[in-house]
């Protein structure tokens, strides 16, 4: 079952699309400056990574993540949540459980999960807040 998508996050003029991108890319910005982002800032190429393009079918790094988010082709934080693993599973894909990269991407993959979540779960908090705050003005009218 897919996560429900709150209407308003699909009006792209609407205040909540609008903070909730605020949100994102404050999200995104938090998963820039770890530690081992650097890694995760530009496209991975051959001549770095020999055969990285014949292993990894659906490249994907942070830059490509914030242009998706600046372009409102990700519009949900399921979409953001799915791309941020799509880059560490690549990762983990491509490099050997005993290479540096790999543990880097764990501990980096860990560390960005559990903002994520924290996200979620504020996210939803603040749905149900709107919500009753909605019904309780209908039900007073």
């Amino acid at each position: 079952m897919s996560p429900r998508v709150d209407p308003d996050l699909l009006d792209l003029d609407s205040q909540a699309y609008r903070a909730w991108k605020k949100s994102i890319l404050l999200l995104w910005k938090t998963a820039s400056q770890h530690k081992y982002a650097h890694i995760f800032m530009q496209p991975v190429t051959d001549a770095l990574a020999p055969g990285y393009s014949a292993t990894v079918h659906r490249p994907i790094d942070l830059s490509v993540i914030k242009r998706k988010v600046d372009s409102n082709e990700i519009r949900t934080t399921a979409q953001f949540h799915r791309d941020m693993l799509l880059m560490f599973h690549n990762a983990l894909m491509y490099n050997n459980a005993s290479h540096a990269v790999y543990s880097y991407t764990v501990v980096m993959m860990t560390d960005v999960l559990e903002v994520i979540h924290a996200f979620y779960s504020t996210h939803n908090q603040q749905q149900q807040t709107l919500k009753r705050s909605r019904a309780s003005s209908i039900a007073s009218q």
